[in-house]
């Protein structure tokens, strides 16, 4: 199993110090955010110079982008703040292809105005949901175009909060575009998070989300009542557990670490998630 990283979890770098940077620390692929080099996450434009720079670093290093973030917040109470998300989800789409990359990652959305990563108690909503599925029956079909798959996670503050949801999602949409990203630390609440909730946590997911699983994170989640997110190794989910599962469903891609706050901590990530991968044969 080849290890990556998410690159929202470095500082603002130029294309190639950012590459040099990964690769520095011996990562084989990247899920890239435009924002990490000092674009909008959600760019306007995407020239052409853009992509052939990008490409141009991450070949050398032979580094494989596997994902790009196109989060924006799908159920945002301003409709044209929903319509403007779409039509730059159609522009990074375009990009996405010229970076020789089929997946790009979703925000299912919250309808808390502050930020796409706080909760709101409107989220459960019939509304909502309604909501967040028009957007995304409309980047699907975007998504179909550019031959693209789109992956969502559970966000305890988003209205996909839940296993059970991500399914109900998957099930609506029926479509072979849209699938699953794995971020165990993104499944506990508030007040979940204690070491014997783990194992079956994480179980209930892969009984409900297993089979659809397009990309995994290794992030880290602090035993907490409230949602404390880790470096990779220095929380509570049970990565040989994690690690496991993934055997038994037969999923072929990378461990893509997350999460880190501090750099220096990068290494020791590294290090331990190896040793897992190791260990389980992966």
């Amino acid at each position: 199993m080849k290890i990556g990283i998410c690159t929202t979890d470095f500082k603002t770098h130029s294309v190639e110090s950012l590459f040099e940077k990964i690769k520095g620390y011996g990562f084989d692929q990247v899920q890239f955010d435009f924002e990490t080099i000092g674009e909008e996450e959600m760019p306007e434009r995407i020239g052409m110079p853009l992509i052939e720079s990008i490409l141009e670093a991450s070949g050398k290093r032979r580094l494989e982008i596997v994902a790009v973030n196109a989060t924006f917040n799908m159920i945002a109470p301003d409709r044209k703040e929903r319509e403007k998300g779409i039509e730059r989800f159609e522009i990074l789409a375009a990009a996405c292809r010229k970076l020789n990359c089929g997946v790009m990652s979703l925000c299912t959305g919250t309808r808390n105005t502050e930020s796409m990563w706080k909760p709101h108690p409107d989220n459960s909503s019939e509304e909502a949901w309604q909501d967040m599925m028009e957007t995304m029956r409309k980047v699907v079909r975007i998504a179909e175009r550019h031959q693209i798959t789109l992956g969502v996670e559970t966000e305890a503050s988003n209205v996909i909060s839940t296993p059970e949801l991500a399914r109900r999602l998957l099930d609506e949409i029926q479509s072979p575009y849209l699938k699953i990203i794995m971020d165990c630390a993104n499944l506990f609440h508030e007040n979940m998070a204690w070491p014997d909730n783990v194992r079956k946590t994480i179980k209930n997911a892969f009984d409900c989300l297993g089979n659809d699983i397009i990309l995994v994170h290794g992030k880290d989640i602090l035993a907490s009542p409230q949602i404390n997110f880790a470096a990779t190794g220095k929380g509570i989910v049970d990565f040989d557990y994690f690690l496991q599962l993934l055997g038994q469903y037969q999923f072929k891609g990378g461990m893509l670490l997350h999460g880190i706050k501090q750099e220096a901590d990068i290494p020791g990530c590294v290090a331990f998630i190896l040793e897992k991968i190791a260990r389980n044969s992966l």
